[in-house]
Parts: structure tokens; sequence; C-alpha cells
């Protein structure tokens, strides 16, 4: 019974490494046959399919001159949806959900790990410790159940977030729009053809949650950097050597001092958040508490969404390139804080008050 469900869950791990690697493994192929090569080297497209199959797990890379840490956010979903796929076999086998789920896990974390090893090559390596943890941390999320009737606060709180980063890629798209000419001039020089025109921008949409975060957090006041010794906020706006990549046409070009005081924005989401909370009812201990639990849980999958969004784009002037996550996540933290003051501890004082006259 052992080995049975040792073997079902190693051979769907195996085909959901290759349901994620094979595709990636044809535009490897196609986009190197269609730049040509004076080698004739198969062996380079089949390592750069490896590479793009980490480079969708998130997995950081050292490569000659520098590091590749900020990587496209939207991109972790396919591999998400490759071990959805394998986990009903999984499920079969076992007589323990969670059981299945650790199992399956650990076999495509060790698969990707050995993708990891033999796809080293002239100093280009994904960092081999963290493989195995993203993986396997990936491969968790993908076949957890998720509870939304006992968490709905936390999921409440990640609608109002996904809002909030929507009309972050709404205002960058606008941003474009008013830039489009500076976007021609930065395509006319790249001159990448029509396959090259096609892969910059699908790996430029992957990145657009990334971007969509530094505009949000540009928007309400906080900033974010592109480069060492870089700021770019409302009111201060310092910028170093930029790569000459279409999505850099809408980096801002001046200030806007107004922006230090739309911090008050997130106020506004985490009241709508405590509303939400004070609706489940209770005392105002047991609130205290549900807040309290659940705040942790926001804060720690914010902190973490803002990290691995930001990071070293290839160059050591180049980082880091993104929000800055302590910064963003400490902002949110206090706005939070406030918020729960306004909304659930300050209408009880006035409460008691009241009574007591």
């Amino acid at each position: 019974m052992i080995a049975r469900a040792l073997g079902v869950s190693f051979r769907q791990a195996l085909r959901s490494v290759a349901l994620t690697l094979f595709p990636l493994a044809f535009i490897a192929l196609f986009a190197w046959a269609s730049a040509g090569s004076t080698t004739g080297n198969t062996s380079d497209p089949v390592r750069a399919s490896a590479w793009l199959y980490l480079g969708v797990h998130l997995i950081p890379f050292s490569i000659p001159g520098g590091k590749l840490t900020v990587l496209p956010l939207l991109a972790v979903l396919y591999p998400m949806w490759a071990i959805r796929r394998g986990l009903p076999n999984v499920e079969s086998a076992f007589n323990k959900l969670n059981g299945a789920r650790i199992i399956y896990s650990l076999w495509y974390a060790l698969l990707s790990e050995m993708l990891a090893l033999i796809s080293i090559h002239h100093g280009i390596h994904a960092n081999l410790y963290l493989t195995p943890l993203f993986t396997f941390a990936i491969a968790m999320i993908a076949t957890s159940t998720f509870a939304t009737k006992k968490h709905r606060a936390f999921y409440f709180a990640l609608y109002l977030f996904a809002i909030t980063i929507g009309i972050g890629a709404l205002v960058y798209a606008w941003s474009l729009f008013e830039n489009f000419s500076e976007i021609k001039s930065i395509s006319v020089i790249l001159g990448s053809g029509i396959v090259g025109g096609v892969l910059t921008t699908a790996i430029q949409l992957l990145y657009l949650p990334n971007i969509a975060l530094a505009s949000i957090s540009y928007l309400t006041g906080i900033g974010f950097s592109f480069g060492a010794g870089s700021v770019v906020s409302g009111t201060h706006l310092t910028l170093g050597q930029v790569p000459a990549l279409p999505f850099v046409a809408a980096l801002p070009k001046s200030t806007h001092p107004a922006l230090h005081y739309a911090t008050s924005a997130w106020l506004c989401v985490f009241i709508l958040l405590f509303i939400f909370i004070a609706r489940e009812g209770g005392s105002l201990a047991h609130l205290t508490g549900y807040w309290i639990i659940q705040g942790v849980r926001i804060f720690i999958a914010v902190a973490l969404f803002a990290y691995l969004s930001a990071g070293e784009l290839v160059r050591h002037n180049l980082d880091p390139v993104g929000v800055i996550w302590w910064k963003f996540s400490a902002t949110l933290g206090v706005t939070f804080i406030i918020a729960a003051l306004l909304t659930l501890y300050l209408p009880a004082l006035i409460r008691k008050v009241v009574n007591r006259g």
C-alpha cells in the first residue's frame, strides 16, 4: 500500500513537472531557433527551459555580474495549475489528504532540485537552497483547500488588497498610454523583431502584479525604488540609469507632493475591513483576539507578496527594484492599528462614556 502510494505520488509529481516544463521548452526552443545560433548547440534551449521552469517558481538566480531575484509573480499561477491537476490521482492512493499533499509536494521539490542542479552552466544557476523550499511551498499552497467561512475576514482583506492592486495596474496602464511615443522609441532601439517583441510583451505582462504593487505604493505615498540610491515617491524623485525596456516609460517624470497624504487611502481600506470584522459580532475582547490573529495572517501574506515582488534586476546597480517590502509592510501595519482604534475601540469608548452619563 505504501509503495503504491509513493509510486503514484512520484508519477503525478513527474507529470506535473513535465506539464510545466514542456511548454516552456517549446518556447525556449522556438526563441532560440528564431534568434539563430552560431554554434547550433541544442543544449542551450534545454538549459533555458529549465531556467524558465525555475523562474516561474520564483527561484532567485545568480548570473555573471549580478543576480536576478525580482521575478514575475503572475507566472507562478501556471505551475500551481499543473500541480493542482495531479492532486486527485494522488488523493485516491492515500488514506489521508494531508499525507498525500506532503508526499506529492516533496517529490515535486526533489524533481525541481534535480533540474536546478543539471541546469548550472557558465556561472548561471538557481539558488539551490531556496529551490526545494519554494517549490515545496508552492506545491503545498496549490494543493490546499481553503475554508472561506472560517477565515472570512482574511479573504475579505485579500479581496480589498486585490482591488487596490487592480487600481495600481489601471493607473500604470494609463501612464503607459500617456507615454506611448516613448515606448515606440524604446522598441525601435531594442529592435527585437516580431518574435522578440511578442516574448518581451509576454514577460512584461507576467510582471504586471510586481509593477501594479509598485504603482499603488507610489500612489499611496509610500514610494518604491528603481536601483541603488533611487527614490521614487510623491515627494522625492531620484533615478539613476534605467534599462531601455518599454515598461520604464511609465516612470514618473516629476514629483507630486499631494501624494504624501495619500497614505490615508490604506486607512480607508482597513476601516472597511474592521467594519466587516465588527459584523461578526461578539464582545470587544473576542473581536480583539480575532483581528490580531487575522492581522498576523494578513501581514505575513502582504510582506511575502511585497518581498517577492522586488529584488535585484541582473545588475548590482539595479538593486532593489520595486517596493521596499519592510517599509511597505510597516506603513500598512501602522494604518491597520489606527483603523482598529478608530473602528472598534473609539466607538466602544464613546458608548461607555455615554452609558456612564
